[in-house]
């Protein structure tokens, strides 16, 4: 029986990593700016929210902003102000909101301005 040759492997060209897009992109680029509402009520983070994001609907279309939240453990009772902005960038904010998305380990939101 005749012995089999092993194939060499031909080397193949530096591969290039696939490009981001949607959700992973939004996650990884860095904010232009970050709203933090730790300590606030929901009434006044309800007003810091729309005065922010339709500021910056303004001045950085298509750009990333965070909105920190915090995760609400040292509420009283429920968490509040993640539901709140939750309930804003789909509804009151969408028109200028193109996407968003919650930041990992919870706490907050990156949020794509419309626009740009």
């Amino acid at each position: 029986m005749a012995a089999r040759r092993k194939r060499k492997k031909t080397a193949k060209g530096p591969t290039t990593p696939p490009e981001l897009t949607g959700i992973a992109l939004l996650l990884v680029e860095s904010p232009v700016e970050k709203l933090d509402l730790h300590g606030m009520n929901a009434r006044q983070a309800e007003t810091r929210v729309q005065f922010f994001l339709q500021r910056h609907a303004a001045t950085s279309p298509g750009q990333v902003v965070h909105v920190i939240t915090g995760k609400g453990t040292r509420s009283q009772g429920a968490p509040v102000l993640p539901n709140l902005v939750r309930e804003m960038l789909q509804d009151d904010l969408s028109r200028v909101v193109a996407e968003w998305a919650g930041l990992h380990g919870g706490g907050g939101f990156a949020v794509r301005i419309a626009g740009g």
